[in-house]
């Protein structure tokens, strides 16, 4: 096999692979990347088992062959190399040749053979949509961690399923650690064809589709042989599909019942990242007290010392007292792109709901903690 390929073209590749091919699996070629050379293109593959990427890319082909080589030591000698075009040449008994001239590194190779197979997804029933909106989805859906003891599917992974809100069709993604909630629409138009209580994604496939993702343009999403498929031009992106049941999320979410109070996002933002200040790994919680006309706000850790703040807010209920944890609430307010916000509040038991000021795209559910 022989081949020159764009250098600045195949870094981006390769930068965008580093955390796929760098997560630990049972195999450890999944660090490689498989490259074949065909006709005027070279396909690129990355597979940790669970997630695959493939993509297809013009070059310069002087012999057909396939090679399996470490992804980091590709991307950091093609990342430096200093031509427009890199040429990388197999030699012999796995060996490779990256480079020419003055400047050429000789690589061994895996064999190829070893490459864990992926599925072949051809004609994916699909639906486009602004590569933008599923990225910001894909993005905050992500960022609820799990442990690494966590076996719970619904914790692993996010809802993706059909809905409607303000009667227009949406995508809705759901997801969870079970100490708060996380509820994100966005359009789309044409028929997707997803089961009616939806699939479970994991969510380290998500962290790696919300780096595959742009800013610009649309992709073509679909789900066929349990996987969820995204497309845009000749780049793939393959997630197995988590198996088993998501919670009722809309009775977390629902506020009939509860008091919906407008606050300014940055200045409850800000007054969250002062109370953390005093946050240790055994006493994470801080007290709201929603009260007439203001909210305040204290913590007590006998580690560390105390704090109190006090904001004017419009509020005219009964006084609420709940302990909460503030990272959640940083995180979420981070998240929201407006000015002000909706704080939806109820008792003590219940959790704080949190909804953009005429954005319904998002709410936030954060549980109360225990004091």
């Amino acid at each position: 096999m022989k081949f020159s390929v764009d250098r600045k073209r195949i870094s981006e590749v390769l930068a965008l692979l580093q955390g796929l091919t760098n997560r630990k699996t049972t195999l450890a070629i999944t660090s490689d990347v498989l490259i074949k050379a065909e006709g005027s293109y070279i396909t690129v593959t990355a597979n940790d088992l669970e997630t695959v990427f493939q993509g297809r890319y013009e070059a310069e082909v002087e012999s057909d062959g396939i090679i399996s080589i470490n992804a980091k030591k590709l991307y950091e000698i093609v990342r430096e190399y200093p031509d427009a075009s890199i040429p990388v040449n197999e030699i012999e008994n796995r060996w490779v040749e990256i480079g020419t001239g003055n400047i050429q590194y000789h690589i061994v190779s895996s064999d190829h053979e070893n490459f864990p197979e992926h599925p072949v997804i051809d004609e994916v029933p699909s639906v486009e949509m602004e590569s933008a909106s599923l990225k910001k989805m894909v993005e905050i859906s992500a960022s609820i961690n799990f442990s690494q003891e966590e076996k719970r599917p619904y914790v692993l992974g996010a809802l993706l399923e059909k809905t409607e809100a303000q009667e227009k069709p949406v995508l809705r993604m759901v997801s969870t650690d079970s100490k708060r909630l996380y509820s994100f629409d966005t359009p789309y138009s044409g028929d997707l064809q997803i089961p009616e209580q939806g699939i479970i994604i994991p969510k380290k496939g998500l962290l790696e589709l919300g780096r595959f993702l742009s800013t610009l343009g649309n992709v073509q999403i679909g789900i066929k042989n349990n996987h969820f498929v995204v497309t845009r031009d000749d780049e793939s992106m393959m997630i197995k599909l988590l198996e088993g049941d998501y919670p009722d999320y809309r009775r977390v979410l629902n506020t009939d019942s509860f008091t919906a109070i407008e606050m300014n996002r940055v200045m409850f933002l800000m007054m969250m990242k002062r109370m953390s200040i005093l946050v240790s790994d055994d006493y994470k919680s801080v007290i709201l007290n929603f009260m007439e006309n203001r909210l305040t706000v204290t913590i007590t850790n006998p580690e560390i010392g105390e704090s109190k703040e006090e904001i004017a807010i419009g509020y005219l209920g009964e006084s609420v007292e709940s302990a909460f944890n503030p990272k959640y609430f940083i995180d979420a307010l981070n998240a929201f792109k407006g000015d002000n916000v909706v704080v939806n509040i109820k008792d003590k038991r219940n959790p704080c709901i949190i909804k953009g000021n005429g954005d319904m795209n998002f709410v936030c559910a954060i549980m109360a903690m225990s004091v």
